[in-house]
C-alpha cells in the first residue's frame, strides 16, 4: 500500500467501557476504510496532552474524533461546543461525538428484542442512562465483575443495524465516521 492510499483515525474515548464498545463495535467497520485505527481513553488524560496528541494527528493528517457522554447537560450541541473550545483550533465540534445520554445507551440498542438476557429493550434508547441501564439488565449491570461480564456479553450479540435503528446518536457518530449503511 503507498502513501496516498494508507490512513489512520483516532478514537479518544473516556474510560474503558467506552474503550470495549469502540474497539468491538466501530473499529471493525472503521478497517473497512482505514488502514489504521486507533483507540485511547482520554478521561484521565490532561488537557495540553490531549491538545498535543491532536496536534500530532493534525500534523500527519490523520482523522481524529473525541467521543464523551452527554450526561446532563441538557444540549448535545452545548456539548460539543464545550469541548470544541476546550481543545481550540485542534478540535471543531464536527470532531466531537455524543453518546446520548451515555454509553450504556450505546450498548442497550444493539440488543435484540429476544436476548438471553430477558431484557426488554425499549424501541428508542436516548433515555438510557446508568440508572435506565440497571433497570433493563438488572443486578448484573451494578455488580462491577457481573457487569464487565455482561457487556462483554452485549457485545458478543450486538446487532448494528438495530442500534442504528434505536439510538440517533448512533446515527449521527456512524455518519461522521462514514460507517452508517
Amino acid at each position: 500500500m503507498n502513501a496516498t492510499q494508507w490512513r489512520r483515525i483516532a478514537l479518544f474515548v473516556e474510560g474503558e467501557e467506552d474503550r470495549a464498545f469502540a474497539e468491538r463495535v466501530l473499529k471493525p467497520r472503521l478497517l473497512q476504510q482505514y488502514s489504521e485505527v486507533r483507540v485511547h481513553m482520554h478521561a484521565q488524560t490532561p488537557d495540553e496532552k490531549l491538545s498535543s496528541h491532536f496536534r500530532s494527528l493534525q500534523r500527519m493528517n490523520s482523522d481524529y474524533f473525541l467521543v464523551v457522554d452527554k450526561d446532563r447537560v441538557p444540549c448535545i450541541s452545548e456539548v460539543r461546543r464545550v469541548y470544541a473550545r476546550r481543545y481550540q483550533p485542534q478540535l471543531g465540534e464536527r470532531q466531537v461525538l455524543v453518546a446520548c445520554p451515555m454509553i450504556e445507551a450505546w450498548y442497550t440498542a444493539g440488543v435484540p428484542t429476544q436476548n438471553l438476557f430477558k431484557a426488554s429493550i425499549p424501541p428508542t434508547v436516548e433515555d438510557v442512562d446508568k440508572q435506565a441501564f440497571a433497570r433493563i439488565f438488572g443486578e448484573r449491570a451494578q455488580n462491577l465483575e457481573e457487569r464487565i461480564i455482561l457487556l462483554q456479553q452485549i457485545l458478543d450479540v450486538y446487532d448494528w443495524n438495530l442500534a442504528l435503528q434505536r439510538s440517533e446518536s448512533i446515527r449521527y457518530c456512524a455518519t461522521r465516521l462514514g460507517i452508517a449503511p
